[in-house]
């Protein structure tokens, strides 16, 4: 039997409305506006889409316990009436937010339905979603009002939800959300005369005031909330869920009636697939299933046996670790957050994989997985990781990136673009690889496509890797969202690193929600498995900055000192060697790179350029040729791009010191497999850290804390960034004892509502104006994959060996005055084409284009992308722009 407060049993009875209705009303025209659809019918399909959803994300069970925590935070006496309203006001926001179609006005421009005579004095013109706004709130206020069980409290308090709710369908065609406080008085007037249209019988001034003190009604549940974070997020989250099922359910079922394509599938894993992955995991490579067999084993093997440096230690200390994480994970497996520390070389992917089987295998609600990344190599690289370690296609994984392109399953099915288009733009994939600013942008944006997936990542496992390279300024906005989404939503998060800042001691109430997975964190990071894998030279790092007049000697100077060490290196392994050097800015890693490559003394050297202004291509070449061994001798000259989860190995490093855990990101790519002996990084200090990271905190607190200042060495030595993570977190706590304060002018957003800003003053990248720059050189077709869209857009040259990205554009104009009947495939191609464009571009600020200003193609230069003209003269794709003709200094 159903309970009588199911979203299916409230679904039926709101539904009911529509018989109300007197006339026929449309909702919406085919395409060729041969067919129609009756408001009633899309509602009904809402309702079933919204059902369909919350059943396969297990979602009614968190709004159920949304409610509860409102009852536990809120003097709410009347429980069980309030959680019942409230859960059905909540789905009805979702069913009727199309109720205000019934404007003769939206009848007749819009529907051609020959029942209705436009009304041109009306107000909202055509519109129908403020009117839908107000008939749903005029059911529920009637409702509440008319409840002589609820106290005065519970009453204002339902009223505000009602408000919250119907923002969201104001909002609903909007591009994003925002609360509406500002409204106009004759727009409420006008939408009187349409209650009756479904027998809604209500005072016309109890409604008006209502909408027209919205203001007021904020201030009041503000004094009855007072300072409980818990409501404020809890109410913020309800409404961020409400918008994602309603624009979700709405995108779905208005998909069906235009394309006749249904959808039952939403990429969650069954309990049999879940079962499947956790096999294969444990299976499939022979370490794991060595692991599983022999699990207490490994935990219980002393450190003290393994501490020689040979390879069969580090991959038992592997296993050990992993042996760890996964009992201490077992032990505190109702937990939702968690860390995990491991030193560079102990196999993170393998860890996070174990770490989202073991929590499927407990609880079966978990049905999603997130792999959340700050750079788009990381995600490529786990993505082909994670394919192979538990043998899946891209029927269960999507990788979501510009670079990727439109997501392909991996059954070959040709010509039904539409649907994929929908799992594409729904993330409809059991596993999904994303970037850290569109997976922050789904917890705390305002923007309607980033909030059609919060839903998705109810009952789901969110992996964050190298969460340091995050600006330091949001940590503690980052584990706010985190840990409240995790309670809420019944999400596992995990974040790791190699250098974890342990961002939950930036709030008193979250200090220690955060479990470590790994209980002998320094016994990992101090064995020479994993220390001996790279040492520190400090030789360089002590000599005196130069100025700019000195900076080509000192550079002289250190390619000499570059050249000692490369050759004692390759002396006793075989006349092979592979050099990286790191420097802070661009113009002085050109200067760098022409000075050894005119120096015979680097002649058996292939000297290889990495920077901000390379071409992905290049860079894929640069890494596969590394890989390969191509070359016996290899120097590497780069920016900190080389930092971005650059997968190469080398043989020594040398950098330009700058933030402390920004060294060690270096240091990771000096014998990752920690396979090699006498890999060193050598540290010098050549031009100012200030120039990329002086607004950093962390840099501040290098330079102003004497004991961090002082402690440099020994920190990067001994892998105690926690030193340096503690005095960060000192300074942010001292505005952060009550995260409500007035000071604190982020979290008053939540009191306010203010979802604009709540997402605008927390960006992980800040926008600097950034451009894409279009460089349309000939690439090898060799990076490229789907060459049947390159052959259809005309743009293979000569041999077919090349790509022009002459053509490309060409194409990419073209695609912009296309006519399309269905705007879904102009869409779809445009997706197709951003994957192919992207291989031609590079990301350049505002200061960057005024220094190639006059190279840039006016004309072309007006469709979303900066367009480099004659680019030959000042562009290669191994050097990047010429610093003769182009200043070089403010690229990185």
């Amino acid at each position: 039997m159903k309970s009588s407060n199911c979203f299916k049993v409230h679904s039926e009875n709101l539904l009911m409305l529509f018989d109300e209705l007197q006339k026929t009303y449309y909702a919406h025209l085919s395409h060729d506006r041969k067919e129609k659809e009756t408001l009633f019918e899309h509602s009904k399909l809402v309702s079933d889409y919204c059902l369909m959803l919350i059943d396969a994300h297990g979602i009614e069970i968190i709004i159920d316990s949304l409610i509860e925590k409102l009852n536990q935070n809120m003097p709410i006496k009347n429980h069980k009436e309030f959680e019942s309203l409230l859960k059905e006001s909540f789905l009805a926001a979702i069913i009727y937010h199309d109720l205000g179609k019934v404007n003769p006005n939206f009848q007749v421009l819009r529907m051609e339905n020959e029942l209705f005579l436009q009304d041109k004095n009306l107000s909202i013109q055509s519109y129908h979603s403020f009117l839908g706004s107000y008939l749903y709130a005029n059911v529920f206020l009637k409702r509440i009002f008319e409840n002589e069980k609820f106290s005065i409290e519970e009453k204002l308090l339902l009223y505000f939800i009602v408000l919250l709710f119907s923002s969201a369908i104001i909002k609903h065609h909007n591009s994003i959300i925002d609360l509406s406080f500002e409204l106009d008085e004759q727009q409420v007037d006008d939408c009187f005369s349409f209650l009756k249209t479904y027998s809604i019988q209500f005072d016309n001034g109890f409604g008006k005031n209502f909408f027209l003190s919205a203001v007021k009604i904020l201030e009041e549940v503000n004094k009855l909330v007072e300072d409980k974070r818990e409501v404020y997020f809890s109410l913020f989250a309800t409404t961020k869920i409400l918008y994602s099922l309603l624009t979700a359910s709405d995108f779905y079922a208005t998909n069906e009636f235009m394309t006749k394509i249904e959808i039952d599938e939403f990429g969650t894993l069954s309990k049999p697939e879940k079962e499947k992955l956790i096999e294969r995991f444990k299976t499939v490579k022979p370490y794991n299933k060595d692991l599983y067999e022999k699990l207490e084993h490994y935990h219980s093997i002393p450190f003290e046996e393994l501490t020689e440096r040979n390879n069969q230690n580090l991959n038992i200390l592997r296993q050990k670790l992993t042996a760890e994480m996964i009992s201490n994970l077992r032990e505190h497996s109702t937990n939702r957050c968690f860390y995990l520390e491991a030193p560079t070389g102990a196999g993170k992917t393998n860890l996070s994989l174990a770490f989202a089987t073991e929590l499927m295998n407990v609880d079966f609600s978990l049905n999603k997985v997130f792999y959340v990344f700050p750079f788009t190599t990381l995600i490529t690289q786990t993505f082909k990781s994670i394919k192979e370690t538990l043998e899946i296609d891209n029927n269960s994984i999507i990788q979501l990136h510009s670079k990727a392109g439109f997501h392909e399953k991996g059954d070959g099915t040709y010509g039904n673009e539409k649907r994929l288009y929908l799992d594409n733009l729904f993330v409809n994939y059991p596993i999904a690889l994303l970037s850290h600013v569109r997976f922050f942008d789904i917890l705390k944006g305002n923007e309607k496509e980033s909030n059609y997936l919060l839903h998705r990542l109810c009952n789901s496992v969110v992996i964050i890797d190298e969460i340091q390279t995050y600006n330091p300024e949001h940590w503690d906005k980052i584990v706010y969202f985190l840990a409240n989404y995790a309670q809420l939503f019944n999400i596992r998060v995990l974040i790791m690193s190699a250098t974890l800042p342990k961002i939950d001691a930036l709030h008193e109430n979250l200090k220690g929600s955060f479990i470590s997975l790994i209980s002998n964190r320094d016994q990992y990071f101090s064995n020479q498995n994993f220390a001996g894998r790279v040492s520190f030279d400090f030789t360089l790092a002590d000599k005196k900055r130069p100025d700019n007049e000195e900076k080509e000697n000192y550079l002289i100077e250190l390619s000499e000192f570059m050249i000692e060490k490369a050759e004692q290196y390759a002396s006793s392994k075989d006349e092979k060697v592979k050099v990286l050097i790191e420097f802070i800015t661009k113009k002085t890693a050109a200067l760098f790179f022409s000075i050894i490559n005119q120096d015979c003394r680097f002649e058996e050297y292939k000297i290889l350029l990495l920077s901000g202004d390379i071409l992905e291509f290049r860079r894929k070449q640069i890494i596969n040729s590394i890989k390969e061994q191509e070359f016996p001798k290899v120097i590497v000259v780069s920016t900190q791009v080389v930092e971005a989860g650059v997968d190469i190995d080398m043989d020594l490093g040398f950098k330009d010191r700058s933030l402390i855990d920004s060294d060690e990101q270096l240091a990771g790519r000096i014998n990752r497999n920690a396979s090699k002996d006498n890999c060193i990084v050598y540290l010098f200090d050549c031009d100012k850290t200030s120039t990329i990271y002086g607004s950093d905190s962390r840099y501040k607190v290098q330079q102003t804390d004497k004991d961090i200042f002082d402690d440099y060495k020994e920190i990067l030595v001994k892998k105690q960034f926690h030193a340096l993570y503690e005095k960060v977190f000192e300074q942010k706590s001292k505005n952060m004892r009550n995260v409500f304060h007035a000071d604190n002018s982020y979290y008053q957003h939540f009191k306010n509502f203010n979802f604009s800003k709540l997402h605008a003053e927390f960006k992980l990248i800040e926008d600097n104006d950034s451009q894409q720059l279009f460089i349309p050189i000939p690439i090898p077709v060799s990076f490229f994959e789907n060459i049947s869209d390159i052959e259809k857009m005309e743009a293979l040259t000569g041999e077919m060996e090349y790509v022009d990205g002459v053509k490309v554009f060409e194409y990419y104009e073209k695609l912009i005055k296309m006519e399309f009947d269905d705007f879904t495939m102009k869409r779809i191609e445009f997706k197709k084409l951003g994957s192919i464009m992207s291989q031609f571009c590079i990301s350049v600020y505002r200061k960057q284009l005024e220094a190639i200003g006059d190279m840039l193609h006016p004309d072309k230069s007006k469709y979303g992308f900066q367009y480099l003209l004659n680019w030959d003269l000042c562009y290669s794709p191994e050097y990047g722009f010429d610093s003769r003709k182009v200043e070089t200094s403010i690229f990185i």
